[in-house]
């Protein structure tokens, strides 16, 4: 009998940012690589220092199951150039880009040297603030464009990416981010949680006034907040918890393990945004998979999810006094089933499916030829 079996399929995963950074895109690259590597070998490629820090971390790494090679860059993270050599992408079946951007960029103009295939996920694409929005329509327009016309395959994470990518005559398909749902958390507590990156984007200092008026309907209420971000970020978002005096009521932490998270998420009822851009909401539909409901920002992305989902409340961050009032009433009148109906949604948004479709798709872009 035949004993040859087929070598693994050599992937590599190409992010910017990787842990030890945290955030949305590195948690879905984690998760992926990880669920991969039973059938794959799995590298992933990303950047030498996580942004905001100029500490260089290990040039090569195992972390779990896959090991992470780290690459020099010039620039910050809005505009790097990243020094990436095709001998380097010549050892692999086929090259996975998670979001647009200068690495995105640089490592599908080598297709023209000979570089395994590639595919793409947009991630939300690169609208997350309005600054120089002219120059990014134009980048967008241009230089995605010519990048992403070299993908095999792309996946859009939301049906607003997709419309989109076709407003430059980009064909994909939507896969929304998928989950590892938490255990049942919810408890009855009617508590606040934001957990992500402090950014501008992320608009978590408008938290600030709209829970100043829950507070003045409800002493006993506390807003969690939990993630990292630049020393200037999360300076601004001291300074404002500070200046509005609720100190004992919002509580700031740093990273936290999903132990820790998950007795924190525990205490609360609602996860909370008020980003004023996101590529689809990963962190809410987490919350939802613990019987949380997400209480967020009316943008497109969110506008999406709470049709999906039909769970939770939108509203606008910008008027707090309004955000506020709307809450409570919506509140008042909630049935309690609307927990198990978050939760039910969440479940659907678990990792294999997603992971299977990936997996599929990998092997059809190779079958398809280069």
């Amino acid at each position: 009998m035949d004993t040859y079996s087929k070598p693994a399929l050599r992937v590599l995963h190409v992010v910017r940012q990787y842990p030890p950074s945290i955030g949305g895109l590195e948690e879905y690259v984690s998760q992926l690589v990880e669920r991969q590597s039973g059938s794959a070998r799995v590298t992933v490629l990303t950047l030498d220092r996580v942004f905001g820090s100029s500490r260089k971390l290990k040039r090569i790494q195992r972390i779990n199951h896959a090991v992470v090679v780290r690459v020099r860059y010039v620039g910050f993270s809005r505009f790097f150039i990243p020094f990436v050599s095709p001998r380097l992408l010549r050892r692999y079946d086929l090259i996975h880009l998670h979001a647009l951007d200068q690495l995105t960029d640089l490592i599908s103009l080598y297709r023209w040297l000979g570089i395994p295939p590639i595919v793409v996920t947009s991630h939300g694409l690169f609208f997350h603030t309005h600054k120089f929005n002219s120059i990014k329509q134009f980048y967008f327009k241009t230089i995605s464009r010519a990048t992403l016309s070299r993908a095999k395959r792309i996946f859009a994470v939301s049906r607003n990416d997709q419309v989109k990518l076709g407003e430059i005559g980009i064909r994909s398909e939507v896969l929304p981010n998928p989950v590892e749902p938490f255990p049942w958390l919810y408890g009855g507590r009617r508590n606040f949680i934001y957990w992500g990156r402090i950014a501008e984007n992320k608009a978590v200092d408008r938290l600030i006034p709209f829970f100043r008026q829950i507070i003045n309907a409800d002493k006993n209420r506390k807003l969690f907040i939990v993630g990292s971000g630049t020393p200037a970020d999360l300076q601004r978002l001291t300074e404002g918890i500070r200046s509005a005096e609720l100190p004992q009521s919002i509580i700031r932490f740093g990273y936290l393990d999903r132990a820790d998270l998950q007795a924190l998420i525990e205490d609360c009822g609602y996860t909370v945004s008020a980003s004023r851009y996101e590529g689809y909401g990963m962190v809410q539909v987490e919350g939802m998979s613990a019987g949380l409901l997400p209480v967020m920002q009316n943008n497109s992305a969110f506008e999406e999810l709470f049709e999906r989902s039909g769970a939770g409340l939108l509203l606008d961050f910008g008027n707090p006094e309004a955000a506020a009032e709307r809450f409570l009433d919506w509140e008042s009148t909630l049935p309690e089933q609307e927990h198990d109906q978050a939760r039910n949604f969440a479940l659907k948004c678990a990792w294999p499916p997603a992971a299977a479709r990936i997996e599929a798709m990998y092997r059809d872009v190779i079958a398809s030829g280069c």
